[in-house]
Formats: C-alpha cells, sequence, structure tokens
C-alpha cells in the first residue's frame, strides 16, 4: 500500500484499519540537488527534510523506520559515514548515496574497516538513482526519487509494456 493512505478491512464483526506513514526522505547536504529532491518528494506526497550536519542528520534517520529513507550527498566522509551506518542500523528502507563509482568503492572500504558488515553495506544504493538517462538536476531528482520509490515498494524498474498481469497490485 503506498504511504500515506489508509485502508480498512472487514472481517466478521472487526474492522482493521491500516495508517501508512508518508515516505519521509532525509536529504544529507544541500545545494540545487536537494531542492530538487525535496520538490519531487512534495510532488510525491513525501515529507523532505534537508540537513547539513551529521550529528543533525543522525537523530532524524534514526527515527525514520523502514517506509522513510536517506539520500546523502554531502561529499565529506566525516559528515556522510556516520549518517549512513546510523541509517542502516536503525533499518532505514532506502539507503542512497551520492557518488561515482570509485568514490562508492572507496566509502564501502571506509564502512567495512567501521565494522559496517557486508550484507548492510549492500543495502546502500550507490551510485544513488535509476539509469533514465537524468542530465540535468531536475532529471537526477527524478532518477533518484524514482529509485527510492522502487525499493520502499519493494519493485524492481521495468516498463510496464513488459509485465504481465496487473498493473496495480
Amino acid at each position: 500500500m503506498p504511504s500515506g493512505r489508509t485502508a480498512a478491512a472487514v472481517e466478521g464483526a472487526t474492522v482493521v484499519e491500516l495508517f501508512v506513514p508518508a515516505t519521509h526522505l532525509v536529504l544529507l547536504g544541500a545545494g540545487a540537488l536537494a531542492e530538487a529532491i525535496a520538490a519531487q518528494a512534495r510532488l510525491l506526497g513525501w515529507r523532505a527534510t534537508t540537513v547539513g550536519v551529521a550529528a543533525t542528520a543522525v537523530g532524524a534517520v534514526e527515527r525514520l523506520g523502514p517506509s522513510g529513507g536517506l539520500v546523502a550527498f554531502a561529499h565529506d566522509a566525516a559528515v556522510d559515514d556516520p549518517v549512513l551506518i546510523a541509517a542502516l542500523r536503525a533499518g532505514v528502507g532506502y539507503v542512497g548515496a551520492l557518488g561515482s563509482r570509485r568514490t562508492h568503492a572507496l566509502r564501502l572500504e571506509r564502512l567495512r574497516a567501521a565494522g559496517v558488515d557486508d550484507g548492510d553495506l549492500a543495502r546502500i544504493h550507490g551510485p544513488v538513482g535509476l539509469d533514465l538517462g537524468a542530465r540535468t538536476v531536475s532529471e537526477m531528482a527524478l532518477a533518484i526519487s524514482a529509485e527510492a520509490l522502487a525499493v520502499l515498494t519493494r519493485r524492481t524498474p521495468t516498463p510496464l509494456r513488459d509485465r504481465a498481469g496487473p498493473i496495480h497490485r
């Protein structure tokens, strides 16, 4: 069920109502990309919080849970790494980190040295975003948000024409 929605089911004399909180993204870093991702999040009905201080971001990601996400792009290991570790430990549903493949490989080495196991390292989406051919900041925000949506809804991004069965499930 999409976040921020309610559903009710009737089982005999029992009514069960479920509320899934709206997705909340913590954006670690600032600038045009953070603004574009925050705008994209608003279009999706998500909340977005932009932070630049590691201690503030750690507190924010510890409250996210599995329906939330982190996108790290501070470009400073002293800021990004502790927040990535906190997000992994807190079970945040989507953990993404901006950077080249080389930057990401170095990040993984640092996190492994800090005691993060390979299973958790595999949860970091880096380089962040889907390969949609993005060139502009707005296109990058769309690619990152689309990846977050796919991960949070446990879907593999595939064109609808290549899928069989119902579109909405």
